[in-house]
């Protein structure tokens, strides 16, 4: 293989690497594929909504044979207090019809798996069970391609695309990736929930493959700054729980008590009843926002995916979409670099301008506040759902005592515990969250 010299090689077989893969395959490139996993998709995790707005532009065709669960059409979004759950969410019957609110609960080893075939079919070279371990140098000092660890791995390309995950270590060999930073990364831990397909639809209140996704916040990390959330597939629950790796360490947690405690909260477990654990696993997911995003580029190397930190981890959680579409600008800026058979750092630079104008960066910069305001605020997962659950209780237990005086001695109770500068300075930080 070290014979062969390749247009593009992309270190990393998740959304990220296959959307770029396939892209400059369709364009006539020699690309090839290098997973670590046993399979692409073997070793990728992620909560379970698989956005495919991108994914509809790159193969229209693609709801007749991807690997998809349920087609999202309730999302749910609790407050979860010590004993309860304050919540509320939404759910659109035109959901149900294609091409779906491009929201599908799927699992990762199906879908990266077939994504991978379709890269191929393209004339994409994927290569599993390929560790890359570092970069090959020319003379000059310029990277010429890779050092992959099998038989034959040293591998050249004009380009590398890393797309390896958020703690990409060849990213950070050449310093565009910093070390993680524990208040903006995610420790997630997730569970598979075998139930039956009937069991999922008449406790989710589902017709036919509609699906539902449900987020919690407030207590659901026993404290931590997190959250936890359950989606239904076809005969399963993916049910699981993320949370800073800062907050986790101040509150002397583990990720697996955390998400023990969660799914035995008393509005959690009943969803989970007589289920059979099937699969347990762990991920880091990248918190920084439009502030901490990795450097993009450099001379003959681009950064997409995870590897970037692009999670939009608001109300919105989308990742897998954000994933694709820099996949495939950084497809775009290779195949344009290629007409000018030039992929030096101020070439590839187009690939930061058309990550600008879409909305990769634009979300992610409207909440780049997001992170920070729930770090500056941990009472709203522990003080303050304790007090709204007090506060609600109360306020809706019928006895006898009139409704002006019992709101008057609440209101009085809840003044004690927080003052209304703090209640003010609260919903000011949660706007930046929200809007």
């Amino acid at each position: 293989m070290s014979e062969d010299k390749f247009d593009v090689i992309i270190v990393g077989g998740g959304p990220a690497g296959l959307a770029a893969a396939f892209v400059l395959a369709k364009a006539g490139k020699q690309v090839i594929v290098l997973e670590r996993g046993e399979y692409c998709g073997s070793k990728n995790v992620f909560g379970g909504i698989l956005f495919t707005g991108i994914l509809e532009k790159l193969i229209p065709d693609y709801l007749k044979d991807a690997p998809l669960e349920r087609n999202v059409t309730r999302r749910g979004f609790s407050l979860l207090t010590p004993t309860g759950e304050l919540g509320g969410g939404f759910k659109f019957d035109k959901f149900n019809t294609a091409p779906f609110n491009n929201s599908f609960t799927t699992l990762r080893a199906k879908f990266d798996n077939w994504f991978a075939g379709k890269a191929e079919e393209a004339g994409a070279m994927i290569i599993t069970g390929a560790t890359v371990d570092d970069f090959l140098y020319d003379t000059d000092g310029k990277i010429k391609g890779v050092k992959a660890r099998m038989d034959d791995g040293d591998i050249l390309g004009d380009v590398v695309i890393l797309a390896d995950g958020v703690n990409s270590l060849l990213a950070k060999k050449i310093k565009l990736h910093k070390e993680l930073d524990p208040k903006y990364t995610i420790v997630a831990v997730k569970e598979i929930i075998q139930l039956t397909e009937e069991k999922v639809a008449d406790r989710f209140h589902l017709n036919g493959n509609e699906g539902a996704a449900l987020e919690y916040f407030g207590c659901a990390a026993k404290g931590a700054v997190g959250a936890g959330f359950v989606y239904t597939n076809k005969d399963t629950i993916s049910i699981g729980l993320g949370a800073s790796i800062k907050s986790l360490m101040e509150h002397k947690l583990n990720p697996n008590d955390a998400l023990e405690y969660f799914k035995n909260h008393p509005a959690i477990a009943p969803l989970i009843r007589g289920g059979e654990q099937r699969e347990y696993s762990a991920h880091l997911i990248p918190d920084g926002g439009y502030d901490h995003i990795s450097k993009l580029f450099t001379d003959n190397v681009l950064v997409a995916g995870d590897a970037a930190g692009f999670v939009n981890n608001t109300l919105f959680h989308e990742g897998t979409n954000l994933a694709m579409q820099s996949g495939v600008s950084a497809a775009e800026t290779v195949i344009e670099a290629g007409t000018r058979k030039d992929f030096s750092a101020a070439s590839l630079s187009v690939y930061k301008t058309k990550l600008e104008e879409s909305f990769v960066l634009r979300d992610l910069k409207q909440f780049r506040k997001t992170t920070d305001a729930l770090d500056a605020n941990p009472q709203l997962f522990e003080k303050y759902p304790k007090m709204l659950e007090e506060l609600v209780s109360e306020l809706f237990t019928p006895d006898g005592e009139p409704k002006w005086d019992k709101e008057m001695k609440l209101m009085g109770k809840l003044l004690k515990q927080e003052s209304p500068w703090g209640l003010i300075k609260t919903a000011l930080a949660m706007r930046r969250v929200i809007i």
